[in-house]
């Protein structure tokens, strides 16, 4: 397909049997799975669904008596474990680019770089999907993707809380419970997960910001040594937001390119995966949320659920941000995406200049 031409979903529907049939089942148990749960974090009940909460994204993360990394560690905490973020401090050490720590549970102190902040939101499963698919955002904070709906079905993947998928269709388990069948836009296979973990991204959400701004007054100033991104129409800032960058490991390595570029390809969802090799290892990360492509060989403003250390170099060239200021980059900056389309593209998009 040309690069230029923007591309609509999927379109596999329901039968009105099964809509009568998935609408009368009402909404599954709203308990947090057991499996959700760590033998080291909170009991489930004690999260309402409102509140922040912090996963932790490493292995035996240490959780610190005092917001400083010399202070006693007075526990470990283990990977996907969920905490209440009860306060947030800002470290001593002024030489950090990310002087950020998380109280947790009122237990400790934990660096917010492996902490991604979550809550817990369950949804009622939609009963139609339009024909052509539409954009779906994970609400918890993770859950577990099957590669069928067989018996004996295998989990491939883990999907994380803002992470966004394709929907293809609501289909229903022999016990009758709603799922999503997502696609996985890297190898054109499917995923499913079941539905209430996901919302549907309504239309509003997805719609351009300031669209009264000609596009030639709006830019993007990506400025590497302070790691941020500054929006500006004509000379007036009107956002601002922390990245992380490109790692230079060695020569040839992941640094972010600098010039002049202009946006031309937007996927509200990806599925990013590159192999090991000399300058580092690799990643495979399915449902990388609002991508905004701005060289061909695809460096991209994207958010990110696999790290929380916005300020410090990370990446493999792209600029990642929050999900959030990577969906206002991504509806603040043309091309515009119709809310029907996974993927578009335009030549000559939103200005971007990195430096």
């Amino acid at each position: 397909m040309s690069k230029d031409q923007p591309v609509k979903g999927f379109s596999p529907q329901i039968s009105r049997r099964q809509f009568l049939h998935s609408s009368a089942l009402g909404l599954v148990s709203l308990a947090l799975p057991k499996h959700l749960v760590s033998a080291h974090s909170p009991a489930a009940g004690e999260f309402s669904s409102g509140a922040l909460l912090g996963r932790v994204i490493w292995p035996d993360y240490d959780l610190h008596e005092e917001a400083d990394a010399g202070s006693p560690v007075v526990n470990t905490l283990e990977k996907d474990s969920l905490w209440k973020i009860t306060g947030a401090v800002v470290g001593a050490n002024e030489e950090s680019p990310n002087r950020i720590w998380y109280e947790l549970n009122g237990r400790g102190y934990a660096h917010s770089r492996r902490i991604q902040p979550v809550k817990r939101q369950f949804n009622d499963p939609a009963l139609v999907i339009p024909k052509d698919g539409c954009l779906g955002e994970v609400t918890v904070p993770y859950v577990d993707a099957y590669n069928s709906m067989e018996t004996g079905r295998s989990i491939i993947y883990r999907f994380y809380y803002a992470a966004t998928f394709w929907i293809l269709k609501r289909v229903t388990d022999s016990e009758g419970a709603a799922w999503y069948q997502l696609l996985d836009d890297r190898n054109y296979a499917v995923f499913y997960i079941p539905a209430y973990f996901m919302r549907l991204v309504p239309a509003s959400e997805l719609a351009p910001i300031s669209p009264d701004i000609s596009p030639e007054d709006k830019r993007l100033l990506v400025d590497l040594a302070s790691q941020t991104v500054t929006a500006y129409e004509g000379e007036k800032a009107v956002f601002m937001s922390r990245i992380s960058s490109g790692v230079r490991l060695r020569e040839g390595g992941f640094a972010t390119p600098k010039g002049y570029y202009r946006l031309t390809r937007k996927r509200p969802c990806r599925h990013m995966a590159n192999p090991a090799n000399a300058y580092g290892s690799g990643f495979d990360l399915p449902g990388v949320p609002w991508v905004s492509y701005f060289t061909s060989d695809g460096v991209a403003f994207h958010g990110a659920y696999w790290h929380n250390d916005f300020g410090v170099p990370h990446s493999h060239g792209c600029i990642n941000m929050t999900p959030q200021a990577a969906k206002w980059i991504y509806r603040w900056t043309t091309p515009s995406v119709p809310p029907e389309f996974y993927y578009y593209a335009e030549k000559n998009g939103t200005r971007v200049i990195v430096q």
